[in-house]
């Protein structure tokens, strides 16, 4: 569907949707690099913005006892999933394109994969800034239009691959999305690259997954350059 003919009580009706079923997340081990990467001080003020199931949130709290947590998400079956996996956050369904909070709020602001599917992902990043304290810091990730797996699909099928999953995905190159960070407020300080994590087990099992795609992921890990990457993860600070 074409974007500009889109709503938002569309939008929310899929997000909806795929919370009830298989929910979007990867592995916990993800989420637990993340929160070390970004690695919160006691005392601060976190905002996940688009917190989706609330993985990120947990496994934070779990690193970070002493931080103050909140987090937002449009789908409203997200934020009661949200609810269980972190009952100490201060969670709540709100736009991230028009977030419900005073202006600099926070130390610390994420948004994890989800400026993409925003109407205006221009907006969502303005609405970042403005809720972040001027010395705060942020981690925002987005997809790549070019990454290895786009090449690797071609190579394989002739043809570009193509996600419905979401109803709404944007996609652009490095360059292009430090552009349009910087144009609403972020510099873009540091860059990694990320890739789909390599799972041995079943989450909570010791129960085997594919070890040809553990293998495969884990050397895409090792050896993909950044500007390859499925997704780029930004660190940034106000521009």
């Amino acid at each position: 569907m074409n974007e500009n003919q889109l709503s938002s009580k569309e939008i929310i009706s899929d997000y909806n949707r795929i919370y009830s079923g298989p929910g979007i997340r990867t592995n916990s081990a993800y989420y637990r690099w993340l929160a070390r990467l970004l690695n919160p001080k006691s005392g601060a003020k976190i905002l996940d913005v688009s917190c989706g199931e609330g993985i990120f949130l947990r496994e934070v709290l779990k690193r970070s006892k002493q931080i103050e947590e909140f987090g937002l998400d449009i789908s409203d079956v997200a934020i009661s999933v949200a609810r269980k996996n972190c009952p100490q956050a201060r969670l709540m369904t709100a736009d991230g394109q028009k977030i419900p909070f005073k202006d600099k709020q926070f130390d610390y602001v994420t948004c994890l994969g989800s400026l993409e599917h925003y109407l205006d992902p221009g907006l969502g990043i303005r609405e970042i800034v403005r809720v972040a304290k001027e010395n705060a810091k942020f981690c925002i990730i987005l997809p790549n239009s070019f990454s290895l797996d786009f090449f690797l699909h071609i190579r394989r099928e002739g043809n570009k691959p193509v996600d419905d999953f979401q109803i709404l995905e944007k996609t652009a190159t490095r360059k292009e999305w430090v552009s349009l960070l910087g144009a609403n407020g972020l510099l873009a300080e540091r860059v990694y690259g990320s890739n789909l994590w390599p799972e041995l087990f079943q989450e909570g099992t010791f129960k085997l997954k594919s070890i040809g795609k553990f293998f495969k992921r884990s050397l895409i890990k090792c050896v993909c350059p950044v500007n390859l990457a499925r997704e780029f993860i930004f660190v940034c600070k106000k521009a």
